[in-house]
């Protein structure tokens, strides 16, 4: 045995035979390591002759560079409190993922209490005792590691080399006679060994390099007793032979059973099955259990038989965990040995539901901890129909992801059906909305690859990215609600949630397409012969920014979108392909960049490239889905008041906004306004100490200053009918950034750091952030609709689930539930409600919401692993007779986001480097256009229906069509009923002064009620009345006895069989190059709108006054 002492060992002896009094200057670092792959260590040892404790004296720290971090235990604590030092005795501060050797040599010198173990990385992050071997550490006196406060140092405070990694593989040991701490580190005082030198450890004076003895047989029967696996599950979510109250047993336990998985990143371990059943627990009982090591293990593993010595612990991978994995925790790394390492296959058991698990599926996921399963197209045998497993998150980025900012990419399973938000369905807050939350969680399973897949990668569905990088995503893709079938992997609970790791792969064949793609909404606008289908829908278009990409300057602040030429490119050309497959005639767009309404503005740019599409310019080809006749305009506002429509208007301060495009064929704009949305001007949020709340990065948490975008309202004459349309587009405050309620309380809140970003703001009724924000613009919002009167739409982004606050606001509020809007909130500069406290608001606006009317259960957004509908169809309930049909477009929510334009983050970090950093996944597809599916409802009116107005129409092509409806009624002679060849014609008056043309008459080819239109050349705009004839031959009337019968039936005349007149407005369409929207006067003496003196010029006809500028 090769035993020494070290200089240091005579000094040690020289101290203790002084009997110094204790003191901090005795504490010293002797030892640091910085080996092979965790085996990271510093020694502590107290020179002295007293004991010292460390709690709340010294704290270990470590840095990179400028960064220091203090190391903690698992919970978060200081690694040192509750360490007394003992006099002439070291203490071991390790990784946990430290190799077995390294423990047993410090143990070897120190004894079994001498290794003080850091909290992991997925416990602590950079607190753990993680460090390379240019990073100093050090010991401090005081808790924020600061550099005047250092007690003892290896390394240089505030300097990392990596280029040089001076110590990178080494040992260091103390190795002169100075025995006191140093704030500055020499190199000089310390001797260098090898790597992975660790016989100094334990000790302040003993060094024994000498070969560790061999480990006792991992299974020796005589010392330990046998367990089978599901014996020690047990039929509970604790194991049996743990004690209530603690987290471990108190003996260790044999265990066998066949290798059925390895894990290395999620987890470092590998999974034991074993087929026996417990006598006790039955069917109850999980036959597979997880064992933690953090030995590397051999790549041929999986299948060998192995014995496993343990002790049974509930691990909490996490300290905020409420529930934990049982888990077997050898005493050693290399506490296990191969009974026989000839591999057997292990058949996956189906992953299923029995009675006893009642309705949690946690039970049933529990009863299967451990195993290898399948997923089966029919997970309860008892049940009617079919229970499958179905993606409630499409595969993408876990935003949640594992603690300490481990993110990664996976998917997310939720049992029998999707996940739907607890206030989609339920009010707000309530016993149902609430109980909705805990089913969800209750339902859930992640799919995750033990490894961090690679980007633009499932290493478990291998087809989804070919390898030559062929985009396969029309084919191979995932979608939430499709059900997943035939998966296999093995069950682990942590960090909250249960988890599947694949063990095998799949393809497109294994999904279940539950809610198809469609190239275009399946919308009914089925009408009868005398009636039209006016068709509005909602087109969230993704921050479309222009501005960097040639197009006028943004006022308001800087690029949301794409962040290059080809990505703005694929970013037009999918939202282009969107609004071509909803084919509305009135569209509301959200998220177009806020830069005017000049040439160069977003706006314009879209819509030339829509109307791009539409190039059909024959009159008798009108009906053609590329006819010019299908071509959109836009509203625009002249903000500034200067008769333009240029780069300078906008609509309110925001960096993005809200537009409203039409097809002048179906509509013709009447009036235009902006809605003002409030603001919020609160106080900003303070400690008891009057010091504004900060965040790690120096942003101020809640400054009391809250903004929302503007809503437009556009009303609309609906061509060949006297109604109107007035059409409002919206896009309220989102639930991200917070307002002054949210924070209400926050002083009493545990777990939460009011300097933390990530630390969020309580949710307990899952509305997210500022609601009542959102309730004082709903309210603004019903107010100012309510002046416009009238058949309304009202759209767009409300960012409300369907029963929350604002929501019941505007439609209806059943169960009386409490409304309360924001405080100090303003319209314009201007208190909402005279005074600084919210408003309790028992008004509801009555509107419906007309994709709840049409379809069971809707849904138009994903988020994390919920689906529901921020972005709705409200309309007032004189439309509900009106309303053919509302559906939601399934083409963004369903889909992962790595389809869309974007080329962030969709190759390896291997291709990056070779230089393809392209997005191979694109295509020119609507398919994930944006993140928020498109709404669409179908309203119908009749030809000539009568409404506020006149009839109006528009010439198309230089052609006006008139259309007459004949309906006779059935009840009437024979004579008087439409016959075959019969003729209608039209008159005009007074008639137009160059009319030169010649008025055109209709034979009618069947004897029946029908419509005629009549198409007419040269008519200007103007007032007419136009009259309809009906003229058809009948038998002539003959006197009594004047003729035989026989000749009176061979003489006809020509009668007028119906006639009507109507009164038309004949308007010209609104032109492609809009003029600024003006607003109507809604009776209240004021300026009737968000406009200036340039909409007043439009309004009495100086349209001559109007100029364009880029």
């Amino acid at each position: 045995m090769n035993k020494k002492m070290t200089v240091l060992a005579g000094a040690i002896t020289s101290v203790l035979s002084a009997s110094a009094l204790a003191g901090i200057n005795d504490i010293i670092i002797t030892e640091y390591v910085e080996g092979s792959s965790n085996n990271k260590a510093i020694e502590i040892s107290n020179l002295g002759g007293n004991s010292f404790d460390l709690t709340g004296n010294l704290y270990l720290f470590k840095g990179f560079s400028t960064y220091k971090n203090i190391i903690q235990n698992k919970d978060g604590s200081p690694v040192l409190d509750g360490v007394t030092l003992q006099p002439g005795k070291s203490i071991v501060v390790i990784d946990p993922s430290a190799s077995s050797d390294l423990r047993r040599y410090a143990e070897r010198n120190g004894g079994d209490k001498v290794i003080v173990a850091s909290g992991s990385f997925e416990q602590v992050s950079h607190s753990a005792l993680t460090f390379n071997g240019d990073d100093p550490v050090w010991l401090s006196t005081d808790v924020k590691g600061n550099a005047d406060k250092v007690h003892d140092i290896v390394g240089i405070y505030g300097f990392s080399d990596k280029s040089n990694d001076p110590w990178k593989d080494q040992t260091l040991r103390r190795n002169t006679l100075i025995t006191t701490p140093s704030a500055t580190f020499t190199e000089g005082n310390w001797s260098k060994e090898a790597k992975d030198a660790f016989g100094g450890l334990g000790d302040p004076a003993k060094v024994d390099d000498s070969p560790l003895p061999p480990l006792a047989a991992a299974c020796d029967e005589s010392k330990y007793d046998y367990k089978i696996i599901s014996d020690i599950q047990g039929a509970g979510f604790r194991s049996p032979l743990i004690a209530e109250g603690s987290d471990e047993s108190e003996q260790e336990y044999l265990v066998k059973g066949i290798v059925s998985a390895v894990t290395k990143d999620i987890d470092k371990g590998f999974f034991l099955f074993d087929s026996a059943e417990s006598s006790e627990h039955g069917e109850f009982t999980s036959k597979g259990i997880f064992v933690s090591t953090k030995k590397d293990l051999p790549a041929d593993f999986v299948g060998q038989e192995v014995c496993v010595r343990a002790k049974v612990k509930e691990y909490k991978q996490y300290k905020k965990d409420t529930d934990s994995q049982t888990t077997l925790i050898p005493t050693s790394d290399d506490v296990y040995e191969v009974v026989n390492a000839t591999p057997v296959s292990i058949t996956p058991v189906a992953l299923e539901k029995i009675a006893e698990d009642g309705d949690s599926f946690s039970k049933t996921l529990e009863r299967y901890e451990g195993m290898v399963v399948k997923l089966v197209s029919d997970m309860d045998k008892v049940a009617t129909g079919d229970q499958d497993m179905r993606v409630t998150r499409s595969f993408s980025f876990d935003f949640a992801g594992l603690p300490n900012y481990r993110y990664r990419n996976n998917m997310v399973l939720a049992y029998e059906r999707v996940n739907r938000h607890p206030n989609q369905d339920h009010v707000a807050g309530s016993e149902a909305s609430l109980k909705q939350a805990a089913e969800n969680a209750d339902r859930l399973l992640f799919v995750d690859s033990d490894v961090p897949a690679p980007n633009g990668q499932i290493p478990y569905y291998p087809a989804f990215r070919a390898e030559n990088g062929k985009n396969t995503h029309l084919e191979d893709y995932i979608r939430v609600n499709d059900s997943l079938v035939d998966l296999e992997g093995v069950i682990q609970y942590g960090y909250g949630e249960y988890r599947m790791v694949p063990t095998n792969t799949i393809d497109k064949s294994k999904f279940e397409r539950n809610t198809p793609r469609k190239e275009i909404p399946t919308l009914n606008t089925k009408v009868g012969d005398n009636e039209f289908a006016i068709t509005i829908a909602t087109q969230n278009v993704l921050n479309y920014f222009n501005s960097p990409f040639g197009g006028a300057t943004n006022q308001h602040g800087a690029n949301r979108g794409a962040e290059t030429d080809l990505e703005f490119e694929r970013q037009e050309e999918k939202i282009v392909k969107a609004i071509l497959g909803l084919n509305a005639d009135v569209i509301g767009l959200m998220e177009i960049e806020n830069n005017g309404f000049g040439d160069l503005s977003s706006i314009r740019q879209l819509l030339r490239k829509v109307n791009n599409n539409f190039t059909e310019g024959k009159y008798s080809k009108k009906g053609n889905a590329d006819s010019v006749y299908n071509r959109y305009t836009f509203v625009g506002f002249d903000s500034n008041g200067d008769t333009v429509l240029d780069a300078l208007d906008s609509i309110g301060g925001d960096v993005i906004t809200t537009g409203l495009i039409y097809r002048p064929s179906k509509v013709s704009l009447q009036g235009a306004k902006v809605i003002p949305m409030p603001s919020q001007n609160a106080p900003r949020i303070e400690d008891k100490y009057g010091n504004v709340l900060i965040d790690q990065d120096g942003a101020v948490r809640e400054s009391g200053k809250n903004y929302q975008r503007n809503t437009i309202a556009a009303t609309f004459k609906v061509l060949n009918t006297g109604k109107t349309l007035t059409v409002a587009v919206n896009h309220l405050k989102s639930k991200g950034s917070t307002c002054w309620e949210d924070w209400q309380g926050w002083e009493t809140w545990s777990d939460f750091s009011k300097s933390n970003k990530y630390s969020k703001v309580k949710n307990d009724d899952y509305q997210g952030s500022c609601e009542n924000f959102r309730v004082a613009a709903a309210y603004q919002l019903g107010e100012q609709m309510a002046k416009i009167g009238g058949d309304q739409v009202v759209l767009g982004d409300m960012n409300s689930y369907a029963k929350e606050d604002p929501m019941l606001l505007l439609t209806s509020n059943p169960t009386g539930k409490v409304l309360k809007t924001s405080s100090y909130t303003n319209i314009n500069g201007r208190p909402m409600f005279g005074k600084d406290e919210g408003q309790t608001l028992t008004k509801t606006y009555g509107y419906l919401n007309a994709v709840e009317l049409e379809e069971d259960k809707p849904w138009s957004y994903s988020y994390e692993t919920e689906v529901g509908s921020l972005d709705h169809m409200l309309i007032t309930p004189s439309l509900k007779d009106r309303l053919i049909d509302a559906t939601d477009w399934h083409i963004n929510a369903p889909e992962t986001s790595v389809i869309d334009y974007s080329n962030y983050k969709k190759v390896t970090d291997d291709e990056k480097e070779a230089g393809m950093d392209l997005n191979p996944f694109y295509s020119n597809t609507a398919y994930r256009s944006s993140d928020h599916d498109s709404a669409i409802i179908a309203l119908k009116y009749s030809n000539l229906e009568a409404g506020v107005n006149p009839v109006t129409m528009t010439a198309t092509g230089g052609y006006l069509e008139v259309p007459f409806v004949i309906n006779v009624p059935d009840s009437v002679e024979a004579d008087a009923k439409v016959k075959k060849y019969d003729v209608a014609e039209i008159s005009v008056s007074p008639m137009p002064e160059n009319f030169t043309g010649k008025l055109p008459t209709k034979m009618l080819y069947s004897a029946k009620n029908q419509t005629v239109n009549f198409k007419l050349l040269g008519i200007d705009k103007g007032t007419y009345t136009f009259t309809m004839k009906l003229k058809g031959k009948r038998d002539k009337a003959v006197e009594s006895g004047a003729v035989t019968q026989a000749a009176a039936v061979t003489e006809t005349e020509t009668r007028v069989i119906a006639q009507q007149s109507m009164t038309v407005e004949v308007i010209k369409a609104d032109a492609m190059d809009p003029k600024p929207a003006v607003p109507e006067y809604d009776g209240s003496g004021g300026s009737g709108g968000a406009f200036g003196l340039g909409g007043l010029f439009a309004l009495f006809g100086f349209g001559f006054l109007r100029r364009r500028r880029q």
